[in-house]
């Protein structure tokens, strides 16, 4: 009787987890419809990524052992192109499953100071390369939104809707702008869910460190609040725009005088001293010597 008893109940949660599975995509689609009709905000996970997983993740990032550090770290990640989802697997997987799989072979492989220090470069360098990554990827981004806001321009000078625009801009612009693509994708499936442009605009210019990218938000925002007129506002964006990348570049090209003058220090200026002075020093030898 017993046994009875335990095989019917390892069926049941056999059957359990095989309806829980083949019925989880269709509630995962319900409860963000329903999310999405009572709170009107944008879902987190794109449609191939929604999954229960996903959610899961999405929670577990939210905890407060996680979300201040994930939070610093956020705006790097989605410079890169991630998705939210996305953003959040690679952050747990680099920057916490990374160091302890580091951490249990190294105190069981080496004494305690070595294995300290190498913890400590564990948790530090995945988020110094997440960081100079999502810098290098915002400053990219930034060149790149110059090109949309004069695509833009022209598109909508022709009669196009800014929802037209981006879309066409989507389908033959991916060579011009290869990162800000994504984005601009991002942008398009939010408007097929059936979202408000404004929480889609919202959506494209979440990152707040992409400054053309932000005025172009509040361009495009104020355009369908309004109905003004984008098309000095985008000629405005772009010479802004353009004199920062100019003062940058000044900026560059001033450190590089600095860098210069410590390169010679270092490797230029004994090889000199070596070169003039070395044939007197051996002379001076030689006349010591005799």
């Amino acid at each position: 009787m017993p046994e009875i008893v335990f095989v019917c109940a390892a069926l049941m949660g056999l059957l359990t987890i095989v309806i829980t599975l083949h019925k989880a995509p269709n509630w995962g689609v319900k409860a963000r419809i329903y999310a999405r009709l009572n709170h009107q905000k944008v879902s987190l996970a794109d449609d191939g990524e929604a999954s229960a997983a996903a959610d899961f993740l999405i929670w577990l990032v939210d905890r407060k052992l996680f979300a201040s550090d994930f939070k610093e770290l956020e705006p790097s990640l989605d410079a890169t192109g991630r998705s939210a989802v996305s953003s959040r697997r690679h952050y747990l997987t680099w920057c916490w499953l990374m160091p302890l799989i580091v951490a249990v072979l190294a105190f069981s492989q080496a004494d305690f100071v070595m294995a300290a220090l190498l913890l400590l470069v564990s948790f530090y360098l995945p988020r110094r390369l997440i960081r100079s990554s999502g810098a290098s990827a915002e400053k990219l981004q930034n060149r790149e939104a110059i090109e949309l806001c004069q695509l833009t321009r022209m598109l909508m000078e022709a009669g196009l809707s800014p929802e037209r625009s981006l879309k066409l801009i989507s389908n033959q612009a991916r060579d011009i702008m290869p990162r800000l693509i994504q984005r601009i994708d991002r942008f398009n499936r939010v408007m097929e869910s059936g979202a408000e442009r404004s929480q889609a605009l919202e959506e494209l210019g979440r990152n707040r460190n992409l400054t053309v990218l932000r005025s172009y938000v509040a361009l495009m925002k104020q355009s369908g609040t309004l109905g003004s007129k984008v098309a000095s506002g985008l000629d405005q964006i772009v010479q802004e725009a353009q004199h920062e990348e100019r003062s940058k570049l000044k900026e560059e090209t001033n450190k590089i005088g600095a860098r210069m003058t410590v390169i010679m220090m270092l490797f230029m200026l004994p090889s000199l001293f070596m070169l003039i002075g070395g044939p007197a020093v051996l002379s001076i030898l030689d006349a010591f010597q005799r």
